[in-house]
């Protein structure tokens, strides 16, 4: 059996994140230096990048997007002057991160292709992310795809805890196909570390290095941070499970928009990613439409792209295949409790309740609660199965 045949069987089927250490990519856009594809970033790119710089003293919630400024005169040679090591008089940290592969200049994606994974139909559909130590994305689970993450430049840390861990889910800030949690990773306030320390029953963590692959199942949370300057690219592979969750995540969208619809540009900054901004419908009949073509399509069992199956082997083989000499790949195991602690007790030394101000809330607890209520993802599976249920029985009648 081909090496990128096995690759892909091991990636479907796995239950638990798989690290494939030093995996020999032969991508030539990043063969030289980080320095070298930052001076062919300035040299060809059409616009500026735009990086985001976020405060590293505003610690009281999750390094939420909506809290971060905009830089767009800062090119990545200049990004790797002023943000390359971390020093003590720094004030904010800085990145560029989720950019398409159709943002960036084309040489420098030259060579990138996922098919040494087994997934030659990606279509240049991956994301770069490049960010300063401390850069990080605030702890949440992807609603489709299995995540391919290929560390290019430095290092980064990855917790990651099952589907099925307690965390507090919340759709605010929305962001589609994402469901954060309210749990602040990045600096845990000590008046609740007993919260985070009974989550470290189901963590799992790397410190994924230039070189390594990192396969992240299913819905599986995780909180992402760069240790250094670091450069990385993912590619999340679209499976046919996820055209049912297409439903929920239209379910949601409308709940949330339905929420900001004619509210102040404030109340829109902080409901919606700022990704999101400029994705709202224009009218709820649009949004209905969309949701009719879901429907009809997940009927059909239909999409405009390839789809894989997952859980097609069983378990016995799957092991099987993870202790064949040809491949590399090591499951994570669960965290040392130990380790965990001291993990959680170094980021909660950044916690700074005096410092740091708590940012201000157009809406009050209350409406966000029920926003986030609304949008439970057992909630939407709920709401799903009704609709489904009067489908057929007035197809029937």
């Amino acid at each position: 059996m081909a090496l990128n045949s096995q690759l892909k069987d091991l990636i479907l089927n796995t239950r638990v994140p798989l690290i494939l250490n030093q995996f020999p990519l032969e991508w030539e856009c990043f063969e030289g230096s980080v320095h070298d594809w930052c001076e062919r970033f300035d040299q060809e790119a059409t616009d500026p990048p735009e990086f985001e710089l976020m405060a590293l003293s505003d610690s009281r919630t999750p390094q939420w997007e909506r809290k971060r400024t905009k830089a767009s005169n800062l090119g990545m040679q200049q990004f790797l002057r002023e943000f390359g090591v971390l020093e003590d008089n720094q004030t904010h940290w800085a990145a560029y991160q989720y950019k398409r592969a159709h943002e960036m200049p084309a040489s420098c994606l030259k060579g990138i292709d996922f098919s040494c994974f087994g997934f030659p139909e990606h279509g240049n559909d991956f994301s770069l992310w490049l960010g300063s130590e401390q850069a990080n994305t605030p702890c949440h689970y992807d609603t489709f795809g299995v995540n391919i993450v290929v560390q290019v430049h430095g290092c980064k840390s990855w917790l990651l805890f099952p589907p099925e861990t307690p965390l507090q889910s919340t759709r605010i800030p929305y962001e589609e196909s994402s469901v954060y949690c309210l749990e602040n990773f990045y600096a845990p306030d000590p008046e609740k570390i007993q919260h985070f320390l009974e989550l470290g029953r189901d963590a799992y963590h790397c410190n994924l290095q230039a070189g390594d692959v990192l396969i992240v199942p299913r819905h599986w949370w995780h909180y992402v941070e760069a240790m250094s300057t670091s450069l990385s690219v993912n590619y999340w592979v679209p499976l046919k499970v996820d055209m049912d969750l297409a439903l929920d995540e239209f379910l949601v969208k409308h709940i949330v928009e339905s929420f900001v619809k004619g509210e102040s540009d404030q109340m829109k900054q902080y409901l919606l990613n700022p990704n999101q901004l400029e994705d709202i419908s224009a009218r709820p009949s649009e949004l209905f439409a969309q949701f009719e073509r879901a429907v009809q399509n997940m009927e059909s069992r239909q999409s405009n792209r390839k789809l894989w199956e997952t859980d097609y082997i069983s378990q016995a083989d799957w092991q099987s295949l993870l202790n064949s000499n040809n491949l590399s790949a090591r499951p994570l195991e669960v965290m040392s409790q130990e380790e965990y602690k001291l993990l959680m007790n170094s980021n909660a030394k950044r916690f700074q309740s005096d410092t740091s101000p708590l940012e201000p809330s157009p809406i009050s607890s209350t409406w966000e609660l029920l926003v986030s209520s609304m949008c439970a993802p057992r909630v939407i599976a709920g709401m799903k199965r009704e609709f489904f249920r009067r489908l057929r029985q007035s197809n029937t009648s």
